[in-house]
């Protein structure tokens, strides 16, 4: 947790000083998009294959971001949002951050064990899931090529693959020496990218998405995957997952397609220190469970 906080604060603080700007944070993120993410992709779906627990997390995440969304559509109904509020409200109360924030988060109170339900309930739940769903409520379309071509997924295919082959140990050295960069440069681009000047923006419907995102979700998932034969570190890992604040992504795609994007970085960038506060308590809940 600790090294999670500092890492975050000091690239903050580096930003503030004028020795890194928020324009880096891309080059950070496209590191992490197209060279160390695919390849723990593809070690999580090689060491683990396509089983019937894999399934389940894949379908346990796709079930709590389609009920977060219902809810998001039913409460703002209610407190009568007009329909750009009300499909932004859907898109940051629905979509968590499952792999910048997830992965840290997960790695640092269950191990890499855990981190290889992260990568799934992410890849195949939070990806898959904004991809399609996401693109249909911001654009009113669907981005197959996006989905197919996206540098992670083709990690996964080909780890499940390639999973009957011997792979010389030179590949996994290499594998392993670029997955153990991913967390640290994920939480310096998180906190290359954080702003506070979102945090005042429409604070109103900022409470009611973090509300949903943070606290109903996490809720609903504690009930969802009970439902689901999940192994205990599978389970716990997977309600941890939908406890994370918004995804940086579903951001950029509502300020790409002209949404709320004020209310979409206000809630990616408070709900993060938030997090600091929730996730603890979450993981507090999870153990009890």
């Amino acid at each position: 947790m600790l090294e999670i906080f500092l890492t975050v604060g000091i690239a903050y603080i580096f930003k503030r000083f004028g020795l890194f700007s928020s324009e880096h944070s891309k080059v950070l993120v496209n590191y992490v998009l197209y060279f160390a993410l695919p390849q723990l992709s593809f070690k999580t779906a090689y060491n683990l294959g396509f089983s019937k627990e894999v399934a389940f997390v894949s379908l346990g995440a796709w079930m709590v971001i389609i009920s977060s969304i219902a809810c998001a559509y039913l409460i703002g109904r209610l407190i009568k949002l007009d329909k750009q509020n009300l499909r932004s409200l859907m898109v940051v109360s629905a979509f968590g951050n499952t792999a910048f924030l997830g992965y840290p988060y997960t790695f640092s109170y269950f191990g890499s064990e855990g981190l290889r339900y992260a990568v799934i309930y992410d890849s195949m739940g939070s990806f898959l899931a904004v991809s399609s769903l996401g693109f249909l409520i911001i654009k009113g379309g669907l981005n197959l090529r996006s989905v197919l071509f996206f540098p992670p997924f083709l990690g996964l295919v080909f780890g499940f693959l390639l999973r009957g082959f011997s792979l010389p140990e030179y590949v996994w050295k290499f594998v392993d020496f670029s997955v153990a960069s991913l967390l640290p440069v994920v939480l310096f681009s998180l906190g290359l990218s954080f702003e506070l000047s979102h945090a005042g923006k429409g604070l109103r419907l900022l409470i009611v998405a973090l509300g949903i995102k943070m606290f109903l979700s996490p809720l609903l998932a504690v009930a969802l995957f009970k439902l689901l034969p999940l192994s205990p570190l599978a389970y716990k890992v997977s309600v941890l997952e939908s406890a994370m604040p918004t995804m940086i992504t579903a951001s950029l795609l509502m300020l790409k397609y002209g949404l709320n994007h004020n209310l979409a970085f206000a809630s990616a960038g408070i709900g993060m220190l938030l997090s600091f506060l929730s996730i603890p308590l979450w993981v507090f809940i999870i153990k009890e469970l």
